[in-house]
């Protein structure tokens, strides 16, 4: 069985951070234990995109230190309504526990198929340590690029 990872390598944020990335609190930021998603498009000869799009379905999971955050994933199930995730990778905070940077990332607007929790326990030196994860899939509507260079963003629409 493989260990869960502490590392800040990947984090999920409940919000488009597009609007405003340096008001991310490092408390509202889940850690991401893996991720998966494809999106295949076909491309004439020239490059440009044609044809019709197979939905694109987004699976992740993540470790979930508060149930206030497990209990946002289920609302946005019962709402049926579209959901702002924000993907975000080798972020780091400053000292006030706010993001300062990120290297790059994705916004996913979609919708929630399913949550599911899943508890792992780990042995620790003291104690057994139990931890929430919460499996994810979304049928994903838009995902926004966010880049490196200048934070630029690079639009990509998959339902209309």
């Amino acid at each position: 069985m493989s260990s869960m990872s502490n590392e800040l390598k990947a984090v999920v944020v409940l919000e488009n951070v597009i609007d405003n990335p340096k008001n991310v609190l490092k408390e509202n930021s889940l850690t991401v234990q893996k991720f998966d998603y494809d999106c295949v498009r076909k491309r004439n000869e020239s490059g440009e995109i044609y044809g019709g799009i197979n939905p694109v379905k987004l699976s992740f999971t993540v470790r979930v230190e508060n149930p206030r955050h497990a209990m946002m994933f289920f609302k946005g199930l019962a709402t049926n309504e579209t959901m702002s995730l924000s993907f975000l990778f080798n972020v780091t905070y400053n000292s006030f526990q706010r993001m300062s940077d990120y290297e790059d990332g994705m916004v996913i607007t979609g919708y929630l198929v399913s949550a599911e929790e899943v508890f792992k326990t780990e042995p620790s030196n003291e104690d057994q340590n139990q931890q929430l994860l919460l499996d994810v899939k979304m049928l994903v509507k838009a995902v926004t690029y966010l880049g490196i260079e200048e934070k630029k963003s690079l639009n990509g629409i998959f339902v209309k």
